[in-house]
């Protein structure tokens, strides 16, 4: 069986990989992800992979660096992570233009049996919208 600190690495290596595929695999198939700041909640393996998708169509630069990490009890594991990337491809209303994004979080995983069960990632919106809508202000001005 995978231990977590295993399935905290491989998420965040298919992450910088942009494997989706991969990222998804290690959901249980009845898996959720949530997106606290923003948006409904995933349900299952292969809609968070097409999430993960998308925002890699969006962010093929993205890279997360892995902070820190903390083990908890019954298979609960947070990672401290900061997201670089720039926005290229448009995303809804904002049009890309070369917006960069530096973006820290924090992922809680409830991982059972070497696969994970439930995710929750905690960010700032309010930070990543105004990064997003910097350059287009400047760019108006």
């Amino acid at each position: 069986m995978m231990g977590s600190d295993h399935v905290i690495e491989r998420l965040y290596d298919a992450y910088n990989r942009h494997d989706a595929a991969a990222a998804g695999a290690l959901y249980h198939p009845e898996a959720t992800h949530e997106d606290i700041a923003h948006g409904p909640i995933k349900r299952g393996s292969q809609s968070i992979a097409a999430g993960l998708q998308k925002f890699f169509g969006w962010f093929p630069d993205a890279h997360w660096d892995l902070r820190a990490r903390v083990d908890g009890s019954c298979g609960a594991v947070a990672a401290t992570y900061l997201l670089t990337a720039t926005l290229q491809s448009n995303m809804g209303p904002i049009i890309a233009s070369g917006q960069g994004i530096s973006l820290r979080g924090v992922l809680v995983l409830d991982i059972s049996d070497g696969l994970i069960r439930r995710s929750e990632d905690y960010w700032d919106a309010a930070t990543f919208q105004r990064q997003l809508n910097q350059l287009q202000r400047e760019v108006m001005i």
